[in-house]
C-alpha cells in the first residue's frame, strides 16, 4: 500500500503580480461609494420612513439590522432635523425593534 503523500503533487507557488493601476483606482472608487452610502443612508432612511415606509423595510433595503439603522439614523438626525420629525422616525424605529424582540421571544 502506498502512502497518499507519495502520490501527491507539489503545491504550486502563486506568482506575485503587480497590482494594476486600474485595480487601485477601482478600489478607491468603491471605498468612496461605500463611504457615501454610509453617510447618506440616514437621511434617505429618514425620508423613506416619513413617507410611510416601515423602519424594518428601510433597514432591509439598506442591508443593515434595524438596531444598526437606528444608531446610524440617530447620529445624523440629532443635529439635522426638528424635534417633531425626530420623534416620528424614532418611534418608527422603536416599534420595529419591539416587534423584532417580540418575534424573537415567541420563538423561545
Amino acid at each position: 500500500m502506498t502512502s497518499v503523500l507519495e502520490n501527491a503533487h507539489p503545491v504550486p507557488v502563486p506568482r506575485r503580480r503587480p497590482v494594476a493601476p486600474d485595480a487601485l483606482a477601482e478600489l478607491t472608487r468603491l471605498a468612496a461609494l461605500a463611504e457615501l452610502a454610509r453617510t447618506s443612508s440616514p437621511s434617505l432612511m429618514h425620508r423613506a420612513i416619513l413617507a410611510g415606509t416601515g423602519a424594518a423595510t428601510v433597514s432591509a433595503a439598506a442591508d443593515i439590522d434595524v438596531a444598526e439603522a437606528h444608531v446610524r439614523w440617530h447620529a445624523w438626525a440629532e443635529t439635522a432635523v426638528g424635534l417633531d420629525e425626530y420623534l416620528r422616525v424614532h418611534t418608527a424605529f422603536a416599534e420595529a425593534l419591539i416587534a423584532r424582540h417580540e418575534a424573537f421571544e415567541d420563538q423561545l
